[in-house]
């Protein structure tokens, strides 16, 4: 079974505890509260892979592996982050059009379940192409994260059990937070606000919350359902 990152929403993987944050004496869980989202990027998202586990009888995890497609919609250069860290809101509607008028079946609070955490890495006066990609207006950038949803084997008419959601299709959307190295993420976080001064002649800085467009997705009656470790 796939293992979930280091680091994840505990609202997803309350079902399954995370090996590191067991062993440490001081995990801690802290309600977040949602960043300004911006008008740099436009974020395509893509569900390219499904699998799911089990806790007991009723509920289980369904894991997502996501395809994140930022785009710049801007008129200028947009510094974003190679590093993209697991969705900090993830929701579900019945269909698009329900998305956009806020009808959500799914949107649960996002708590954060963590161990210890690194230091973030410093910055220079110029953005580390390893770590960093400056997109000209009109460039994409994509790359890959893990997210998911609680599922419940309600009957056939149910769209949701306790708040988790049944069998059946729907659309996903998810809150991506563009600037990963600080907490929840990293111990030492950087003065952001001073970077993006210090590197405007590069490129506007990212590092705020951006919500996606709408994914479809299904939550199939029959699936491989093993117990989740």
């Amino acid at each position: 079974m796939r293992k979930l990152p280091t680091l994840f929403l505990f609202t997803i993987c309350g079902l399954c505890h995370d090996t590191n944050a067991q062993q440490n004496q001081n995990v801690s869980t802290v309600s977040t509260t949602p960043l300004r989202t911006e008008n740099l990027l436009s974020v395509h998202t893509e569900v390219i892979a499904q699998s799911y586990c089990h806790v007991d009888d009723e509920s289980f995890s369904a894991f997502l592996d996501l395809r994140l497609r930022f785009t710049n919609i801007s008129d200028h250069a947009v510094i974003l982050s190679r590093r993209i860290e697991s969705p900090v809101i993830v929701r579900a509607a019945r269909d698009a059009q329900a998305g956009k008028d806020g009808d959500f079946l799914y949107s649960p609070d996002a708590h954060f379940y963590v161990a210890e955490l690194p230091n973030s890495p410093s910055f220079g006066d110029v953005p580390d192409s390893n770590l960093f990609v400056i997109l000209a207006a009109g460039k994409s950038f994509e790359t890959i994260v893990h997210s998911g949803v609680l599922g419940a084997k309600g009957g056939a008419n149910d769209t949701t059990v306790h708040g988790l959601l049944s069998k059946g299709s729907y659309v996903l959307q998810v809150g991506v937070s563009t600037w990963p190295y600080r907490w929840p993420y990293f111990n030492r976080e950087e003065d952001v606000h001073e970077l993006r001064k210090r590197w405007i002649r590069y490129g506007e800085l990212s590092n705020e919350l951006v919500f996606s467009d709408f994914a479809p997705f299904t939550l199939p009656e029959h699936f491989k359902n093993p117990r989740c470790h």
